[in-house]
């Protein structure tokens, strides 16, 4: 099977590539093509292509790999708008859909698959393609990096003396820290811990590459009692793995005022399990839902329980062993690399 590729970035190393149709065409020893897609079987999209342009020119069946829930945000017309401006000028929408929100709509209508990350985005596109298919991002990477250094989660009494929290995530999703900053800088000031954000150290300020921000400055900002104790690593795979290795747990705060990301996937709380962490989270759909699986609600914190949700997993091993046990358990059922492999086996051969 020849699979031409419209990626995020050429060398595939963009993580919605390599953890998605990259970590499929790692295991099957395939080379994408992605310098001539449409010299191929069969056309797969990122959310980085000009839906309309590939999709006018090919002959073969096109898929839609769409990590993001845009169409269930609902956007102000200005804003969408604007987003499609925006994505004009960088090579991957055109001026005359007006608004990214109907380029995409489009884009699904006319494709012959469309790929999601999870069952709430896929509800917000089954009126308009009838071969919906869902696959999370292929975290194997980071066992395979583990397994590299040896880096298994160490016991208590071997951890070092003061204690972290992690984070990690593009620079642009700090803001997610806002509704609940306060509580979280009382809580690393009266419990002494530090923090690790595993970000960049500066990111776009506007529309993904207009103006900088520096990490530093604004987290002085947001934690003002608590900033010394916060460390900014600058991110890879060797980093994620290490310095997740020296936390106690994980936290994934989402404002719930942001539709966007609201409908974002579970991908980020399986990418903690995979490092061995557990995390708290913010109840966004898709992290309830796979509480609910899990049968334990109490990893999900309500926007003004984080001082108390931390504190109680501060003080108490047992509620980390619990949700641990948990984790692992899940990801050996639902979310191994094979199972994977396997879900994108299954919709490249259905398309062809």
């Amino acid at each position: 099977m020849r699979v031409g590729y419209v990626p995020h970035s050429r060398d595939l190393q963009h993580p919605a590539d390599r953890r998605r149709l990259g970590a499929w065409a790692s295991e099957k020893k395939i080379t994408l093509n992605v310098i001539n897609p449409l010299d191929s079987d069969i056309l797969v999209l990122s959310n980085a292509a000009n839906f309309s342009y590939w999709i006018s020119r090919a002959t073969q069946p096109v898929i839609l790999d769409l990590v993001d829930g845009y169409l269930g945000e609902n956007p102000s017309f200005l804003k969408d708008l604007v987003r499609n401006i925006v994505r004009s000028i960088r090579g991957s929408s055109n001026l005359r859909w007006i608004t990214y929100t109907n380029h995409l709509r489009q884009a699904c209508i006319m494709s012959d698959g469309v790929i999601v990350a999870s069952p709430e985005q896929r509800d917000f596109i089954m009126s308009l393609n009838k071969h919906i298919f869902v696959i999370p991002d292929d975290h194997a990477e980071i066992d395979s990096a583990i397994s590299l250094a040896g880096n298994a989660k160490s016991p208590a009494y071997e951890r070092e003396i003061k204690k972290y929290i992690f984070w990690e995530g593009f620079g642009f999703t700090l803001k997610h820290f806002d509704f609940m900053a306060k509580e979280l800088d009382q809580f690393l000031k009266d419990y002494k811990w530090g923090m690790y954000l595993v970000t960049n150290e500066e990111f776009p300020r506007w529309g993904g590459y207009i103006g900088r921000v520096q990490t530093k400055n604004l987290i002085k900002k947001k934690f003002p009692q608590s900033w010394s104790s916060i460390e900014i690593i600058p991110w890879s795979l060797q980093n994620l793995v290490t310095y997740s290795g020296k936390s106690e747990f994980a936290i994934i705060p989402i404002d719930s005022s942001d539709k966007f990301a609201l409908l974002k996937s579970e991908n980020k709380l399986l990418s903690m399990w995979h490092l061995k962490l557990i995390a708290l989270t913010s109840p966004i759909p898709s992290y309830a839902r796979v509480a609910k699986n899990m049968e334990m609600r109490e990893m999900l914190i309500e926007p003004d329980k984080w001082y108390t949700a931390l504190s109680a997993y501060a003080s108490d091993e047992l509620r980390y062993i619990k949700l641990q046990n948990s984790s692992s358990a899940y990801l050996q059922k639902h979310h191994t690399h094979a199972i994977l492999v396997e879900k994108w086996d299954q919709v490249l051969k259905s398309c062809i």
